[in-house]
């Protein structure tokens, strides 16, 4: 028998690598593939159950803060070509007239989405959040695959768990609930990460973007990482600015690093036009119309250094071990290492961001929480991969880790699901009780509708969607009016409503006098200001309260003539309440208003009052 050739040997041992490495490469696209199916799936399910608990043909139902507002921000009606309704008050506003209106990208396409859907917003919700949650998985597998160390394909994997279903901001509640198993409890004050609708459901995928595009562009001398980085961070920037400082920091430490790397004369110009084009375009976008998020009148800067020590916690220690951890790594290419050590810098500097701006300004601190689960997500996914690179990725071992360390997060995943549910199941219930409500109610025409509005997404955001009049009044409303609409329209409304609910200026000033005022505060609407760790900046909301809320309070105690006149518009003032849980004091309507008729279905009722 003849041996094989040589040559033939050698073609065969060539055919049979490929081969291999074919098999692997569709071995883990297909894990990848079912890994995004899970994560999916844990993230879609609240919505399903509370879909056949509830129904899908009204409002979409709630399972993370702030959705009443955003969906009533993309109901925003344009009047002109400079000018919007408020929703809630249905008066004027400047099309760009506050921050909230002016960075809304995400609440324009989603109302876009739902037109074109008919107007069925249960279903452009489920369909939208599906996007933006599968768009997430892809891009964070995409840039695992690309730039993680040739390793095991489960690190990827990993990172996408790590990212989707674990809330690391939470670990230290996410893990006293894990103690307290069987009971479901612990898991309902811990959300899945990306719950919320908008944000950051919206910046974090473009973030992702940015950042695979800047180690991308720091690997070639190709511009068009560049030119997609531009047009990344300008949509950051007007669906959520703070992506856009993240954005900017990755970018001004990957210069830095090829500057001293390889000389100004090689690395200057593509930066420098990159820099260029952007602040050109971001300064035409953000200096067309006003850039205030609350009425403050603080300065822009204010160094505030004994801040520090309170805002120096436990993330901030962990950001800075892991971004410390990637810049001395000398597994991890320069291009990799690098944006990554921008992102976790940058980071470290938003957290701190109160001590030099103040919060009422621009809530840099508040808003950076937003960014750093992500980042410690991304930073220990590119430290697991240098552990697991060579031989030790097909260690018995690695992989027996990797199947515990995943079931866990899977596990945890369903566990926060579950839990938000539970968590959201009486806000859901009633929704559906007001929704049905309304939709027995026929309006007549120039009505006024009085709901509950203690905390956002309370029953006012949802009556403002779904009636076609002016609520009375609303705590989101203020971020869709100017200062001085704040001053003159929205603090006249709070204080009549502050009347009906059986509060008065005694109420006000008892929260003045308290030594820690920062609850009441809030509920009032002076989110900045109670949120804020510096007592000059909560005085400035006492200030706010003592020359706008009780003056105004003041005026309808005494019956001012120019309450009866603002009611006199009003055909009809509709109260809506609960019964099991009153709002309204049926004294202090009727002091202004005499009661037609009412409406009862199930626990919440609807009162029809005339101006007496």
């Amino acid at each position: 028998m003849t041996q094989p050739s040589r040559d033939a040997a050698t073609y065969a041992a060539q055919e049979h690598v490929p081969a291999e490495s074919r098999r692997r490469t569709a071995s883990a696209a297909i894990a990848q593939f079912a890994a995004v199916v899970v994560v999916l799936g844990i993230y879609l399910f609240p919505s399903m159950k509370a879909g056949v608990e509830f129904g899908a043909a009204g409002l979409p139902p709630i399972f993370a803060p702030d959705l009443s507002l955003y969906l009533n921000v993309s109901n925003a009606r344009a009047i002109s070509a400079g000018q919007v309704l408020n929703p809630y008050y249905l008066v004027p506003v400047p099309a760009n007239g506050t921050a909230y209106l002016k960075f809304r990208l995400g609440a324009v396409l989603f109302d876009g989405w739902n037109k074109l859907l008919g107007g069925r917003m249960w279903v452009a919700m489920f369909t939208w959040n599906f996007f933006w949650w599968t768009l997430l998985c892809a891009l964070a597998l995409w840039l695992f695959n690309r730039f993680l160390p040739r390793g095991s394909p489960w690190v990827g994997i990993t990172g996408l768990g790590l990212l989707m279903l674990v809330n690391i901001g939470m670990a230290r509640p996410l893990l006293a609930a894990w103690a307290r198993l069987p009971a479901l409890s612990g898991f309902e004050a811990v959300a899945l990460p990306f719950m919320r609708a908008f944000a950051p459901q919206i910046p974090i995928p473009l973030l992702l973007g940015y950042l695979g595009l800047q180690m991308a562009a720091l690997s070639g001398k190709s511009v068009r990482p560049w030119m997609g980085m531009a047009v990344l961070q300008l949509l950051a920037l007007s669906a959520f600015p703070y992506a856009t400082l993240v954005m900017a920091g990755i970018t001004a430490v990957s210069v830095v690093w090829q500057v001293l790397s390889k000389g100004l004369r090689r690395t200057w110009r593509t930066p420098l036009v990159y820099g260029l084009a952007c602040g050109v375009a971001d300064a035409a976008f953000v200096m067309r119309g006003s850039m205030n998020i609350y009425a403050s009148h603080a300065s822009p800067i204010h160094l505030q250094l004994q801040l520090l020590p309170h805002l120096v916690g436990g993330m901030w220690v962990l950001v800075f071990l892991l971004t410390g951890a990637i810049a001395f790594n000398k597994a991890l290419p320069p291009e990799v290492k690098w944006p990554l050590v921008g992102l976790g810098t940058t980071n470290l500097l938003l957290m701190l961001g109160d001590a030099v701006v103040p919060s009422t300004v621009l809530l840099l601190s508040a808003h950076a929480t937003y960014f750093a689960h992500t980042t410690v997500a991304l930073l220990l996914t590119f430290l697991i991969s240098v552990v697991v690179i060579g031989p030790r990725a097909n260690l018995v071992w690695t992989r027996v880790a990797f199947g515990i360390v995943l079931l866990v997060l899977t596990l945890n995943g369903v566990l926060l699901s579950l839990g938000t549910y539970r968590a959201f199941r009486p806000a859901n219930f009633q929704q559906m009780e007001v929704t049905r409500l309304l939709s027995s109610w026929q309006p007549a025409g120039r009505e006024l509708i009085v709901a509950r509005s203690v905390s956002v997404d309370d029953a006012c955001g949802w009556v403002a969607l779904l009636s076609k009049g002016p609520v009375l009044y609303c705590t989101d409303a203020e971020i869709m009016l100017t200062p001085p609409q704040n001053s003159e329209i929205h603090r006249f409304r709070q204080a009549l409503y502050l009347y009906f609910t059986g509060k008065g200026s005694d109420y006000l000033e008892q929260i003045i006098r308290q030594s820690n005022p920062v609850g009441p505060m809030y509920q009032l609407g002076y989110w900045a200001e109670a949120i804020s760790l510096s007592r000059e900046e909560q005085e400035e909301g006492i200030r706010g309260i003592q020359s706008d809320l009780m003056p105004a309070l003041s005026r309808v105690e005494q019956h001012d003539p120019a309450v009866r006149q603002f009611l006199q518009q009003f055909s009809r003032i509709i109260v809506v309440d609960d019964l099991h849980d009153p709002a309204f004091v049926p004294a202090r309507l009727d002091s202004y208003l005499t009661l037609e008729k009412e409406q009862h279905l199930d626990s919440w009722v609807l009162r029809s009052y005339v101006l007496k």
